[in-house]
């Protein structure tokens, strides 16, 4: 889903007003979870008037699902800049789940994941919410799976090792450590987390 293929019509917001509405939805919904956010929050938070904002989205189900493709899209940019980067695979791994671990550690780490709340909030009553939870799932495991064979490849990480395994292992980590940030994690906890990872590497 993307703003150009809004339908149009009068009385519809403008595609950059569109744009700002769903960076603004994606906060409110990021924080409140999607149960938890009313169609008054999605006003205030996004400026629309309820008329513009059902014109340009339908319902709130259909802004939280342009909302969603936002994050995906921001987190996967994110990630793959950095794991298909030249230079050390390993190396580049360990840029992202340092990363992590330092935003864990912050005040961001208390929002958590917005992916991984959906999953739990929404995958097993929402077959739309699903197909893209579980698809960005295998996007953030081939992406490491890919940055570990080209490890291997290079001789930095051991032949032996099955990359879609250890690609699934790491994506729970990291996963788990969003989840650590909700709770209040420490750096030195998140710090521990990373180097174990990168021992699996080893």
């Amino acid at each position: 889903m993307s703003v150009s293929n809004l339908p149009s019509g009068p009385g519809r917001p403008r595609e950059f007003e569109i744009d700002a509405a769903v960076e603004s939805a994606m906060q409110v919904f990021w924080t409140r979870g999607y149960n938890g956010t009313s169609l008054v929050d999605l006003i205030g938070g996004t400026g629309l008037s309820r008329g513009s904002l059902y014109k340009a989205f339908g319902d709130k189900h259909g802004l939280f699902l342009f909302a969603l493709d936002r994050y995906i899209s921001q987190s996967l940019v994110r990630l793959l800049s950095t794991l298909e980067k030249p230079g050390s695979a390993k190396a580049a791994i360990r840029e992202t789940l340092t990363r992590l671990a330092e935003m864990s550690c912050k005040e961001e780490g208390r929002r958590g994941c917005m992916l991984v709340a959906t999953a739990m909030e929404m995958v097993a009553h929402d077959e739309e919410i699903s197909e893209r939870v579980k698809s960005m799932v295998d996007r953030i495991r081939n992406a490491y799976a890919q940055a570990i064979v080209r490890g291997q490849a290079s001789g930095e990480i051991p032949a032996h090792h099955d990359a879609r395994s250890l690609a699934t292992l790491i994506v729970s980590l990291t996963h788990g450590m969003r989840t650590l940030g909700k709770v209040g994690a420490i750096d030195k906890q998140m710090t521990a987390v990373v180097e174990s990872a990168m021992r699996l590497l080893d």
